[in-house]
């Protein structure tokens, strides 16, 4: 992924770059870049099927029978 022209890096990680005490500037170019990387995967929005609003529970799916997976004590 790639920053688009109107991408803005966060305050939060501009301010941590520029308090890097010691770090040379390939150290910040790292850290800037994957921050950058971060940033851009954070605002992925995933897509998924729009969910059926009619009745039944909503639960995990997960049961609790005798025939489940889980050994029983």
């Amino acid at each position: 992924m790639k920053p688009g022209k109107t991408f803005k890096l966060s305050k939060t990680t501009k301010r941590m770059i520029g308090l890097m005490k010691g770090a040379t500037a390939e150290q910040r170019n790292q850290y800037k870049r994957m921050m950058i990387d971060a940033q851009l995967c954070g605002e992925v929005v995933v897509k998924r099927e729009p969910r059926d609003n009619k009745g039944g529970p909503r639960g995990t799916g997960y049961t609790n029978t005798a025939t489940s997976a889980t050994p029983s004590a």
